[in-house]
């Protein structure tokens, strides 16, 4: 077993799912190694969204809707601030750009695209429109992308023991 499996598999055993099922807690105050916040944030990334996430997303042929079933709280000691600091900005990178583009990007790009045809129906006119065709579906697609993350961030909370929150609001990958 990887390093990176056996860190996956730490984070893992530490969710503990609430007798109702509305709340799912990742308790990683002790036991889980914060040195290299990178690996700690795509480890917990992808344990977040293949235990949770993924499952609030009901996609059917080219439509795709956010149905949350619980809220989650990933709790962290604040004894290593600055490596915490790291690994939730890194968290929430890798979950933004990696987890929903990876799971979704046929769904965020067939929306794009439908978006984007919109935008072109409404200028129609405009010769702009045909030469920066290629840049808007990327426009659509992130700007796609960034409205899946923050209605997961609606049913995410990151903090420390104490309760402080520890997600910088004014500094989120968008």
């Amino acid at each position: 077993m990887s390093a990176e499996e056996k860190l996956s598999q730490e984070i893992s055993s530490r969710r503990k799912v609430s007798d109702d099922g509305s709340l799912v807690t990742y308790d990683l105050t002790s036991g889980i190694d914060f040195s290299d916040p990178k690996k700690t944030a795509i480890a917990l990334a992808d344990v977040f969204f293949e235990s949770d996430a993924k499952h609030w997303f009901k996609v059917s042929g080219d439509h795709m809707e956010f149905e949350p079933t619980c809220k989650v709280r990933v709790v962290l000691s604040e004894e290593h601030n600055k490596l915490l600091e790291e690994t939730v900005d890194d968290f929430l990178k890798d979950l933004q750009k990696n987890e929903l583009s990876r799971s979704f990007s046929p769904e965020i790009r067939n929306d794009s695209r439908n978006a984007s045809r919109l935008g072109t129906v409404m200028a129609i006119g405009s010769i702009s429109s045909a030469l920066f065709r290629h840049t808007e579906d990327k426009i659509y697609a992130s700007s796609i992308r960034d409205d899946l993350f923050i209605d997961l961030l609606e049913k995410l909370e990151i903090k420390s023991l104490g309760g402080k929150d520890l997600m910088d609001w004014k500094n989120l990958p968008l």
